[in-house]
């Protein structure tokens, strides 16, 4: 694709590093992956439309210079490799990126702030790129939890009617390659979105499943087809043995989320076991029976 844009565009410049100042002004800039790559496409070459589907497709470079001193300077350092902002008492870090959807333009980002400043530790910063992306940096072991994500989300759609995402990155120490494995959670992140779309809050755990059972052949999916036919018929089973499996096989976590008896979810457990040969007691029947369940809930 990088190569057909700078065919295409036959003055576009290419390069490793980000532009310099005096760059900016006749070229349009954007950084193609979480690697140093930048391409850059001559204003006068580019009509608007283009240029917004390059948006879409790319990180377009454009520095919010309205930003604070250290936001600008982690704004740069994440999405496009500038340089390393000053760490004061800092061990580890945690990245928390987010992602809203149904924004309205005129809603300004600081009202979002707010509400994010009810949860996150005071030591956290907010960190934008455009008007619907960001990442919360936090510090030192003062993490937010999932529930607490949660709860944010649901602030936010009843305070300004728009969904948000999240994704749960891992902690890091600072000599770890901060940006790559920024840019790395973000592209599994992105995945995440596409696989996950009514999901509020995202990780490497819930995504890598979904991700594995994306990349399957027609034939080697049919396996599951075969071995959990019973999923077809019976969505209410789908719906137990997926709940169970997430709680951990707490039986009474899992009775309680679906308003059923534990005899109940006992009877259906059973009744599983019993159609497809699959023992949920036994390690390796307890991951290939939750790729099925992801699998059946995709829509695929």
């Amino acid at each position: 694709m990088k190569h057909k844009i700078l065919a295409y565009y036959k003055h576009s410049l290419e390069q490793s590093t980000p532009p310099a100042p005096s760059q900016l002004s006749d070229y349009h800039w954007f950084k193609t992956n979480f690697q140093d790559d930048w391409i850059g496409i001559l204003k006068q070459e580019i009509d608007e439309s283009q240029l917004e589907l390059l948006k879409a497709c790319y990180d377009f470079f454009e520095p919010d210079e309205t930003l604070k001193k250290e936001e600008y300077t982690w704004n740069q350092y994440l999405y496009f490799n500038g340089e390393k902002p000053a760490f004061k008492n800092v061990e580890t870090i945690r990245f928390i990126q987010f992602q809203i959807k149904g924004i309205s333009v005129s809603l300004e980002k600081k009202l979002i702030e707010s509400a994010f400043e009810g949860f996150i530790d005071t030591n956290s910063l907010i960190i934008w790129n455009g008007l619907s992306e960001g990442v919360v940096i936090e510090q030192n072991a003062q993490y937010l939890e999932e529930e607490d994500l949660l709860a944010l989300a649901q602030a936010l759609q009843s305070d300004f009617f728009f969904s948000i995402c999240f994704y749960l990155g891992k902690e890091m120490k600072l000599s770890s390659p901060i940006p790559t494995i920024f840019g790395q959670e973000r592209n599994l992140f992105s995945k995440g979105l596409a696989f996950m779309p009514k999901s509020n809050v995202l990780s490497m755990e819930t995504i890598l499943p979904n991700l594995l059972i994306s990349r399957l052949r027609e034939d080697e999916l049919h396996l599951f087809k075969e071995w959990f036919s019973i999923f077809d018929e019976d969505k209410e089973l789908l719906l137990t043995i997926k709940t169970f499996i997430e709680n951990n096989g707490h039986s009474t976590n899992t009775a309680k989320q679906l308003f059923i008896h534990r005899n109940t979810l006992q009877y259906r457990l059973d009744k599983f076991t019993e159609k497809t040969g699959f023992d949920l007691k036994n390690y390796h029947s307890y991951i290939t029976t939750y790729l099925a369940c992801l699998y059946y809930t995709s829509g695929r």
